[in-house]
């Protein structure tokens, strides 16, 4: 994987193709783990959930809509900063035209299979690796 990740390229292959969600790995660490995730157009946004065990910050790349963080919702758009604690319910409430782009940066490591609970007995939505 490298450490040189330009934005353009990355968004651009990650136009969704179906109703999956592409997600593309950019790092690793020991105590990190960062990913660029597109929803789909199909879904219009990434449903909610929490993570029990880790902390993310989110940056907004691509689109514009409504996210919601615990019982906060708020507008987003590209350049928009949000911090979700741990356990937080979060995601997306509604989008404006299109899919959603998030670099998401989450402490400590994380795995998408086991550390993430979909809210209101939701299923995982389908995750394709970019």
């Amino acid at each position: 994987m490298s450490n040189f990740h330009p934005l353009a390229n990355l968004l651009s292959a990650m136009t969704a193709k179906g109703t999956a969600t592409p997600i593309k790995p950019l790092a690793r660490g020991d105590f990190a783990a960062a990913a660029i995730v597109r929803s789909s157009t199909a879904d219009g946004g990434l449903r909610l959930h929490r993570q029990p065990n880790h902390e993310e910050l989110l940056v907004v790349l691509e689109g514009e809509g409504e996210f919601r963080v615990a019982d906060e919702v708020r507008n987003i758009k590209p350049g928009d900063f949000v911090f979700v604690p741990r356990n937080a319910v979060h995601g997306t409430v509604s989008t404006k035209g299109g899919p959603i782009a998030l670099l998401s940066i989450l402490t400590p490591q994380f795995d998408l299979a086991k550390d993430v609970v979909w809210e209101n007995g939701a299923e995982a939505p389908r995750f394709e690796v970019v």
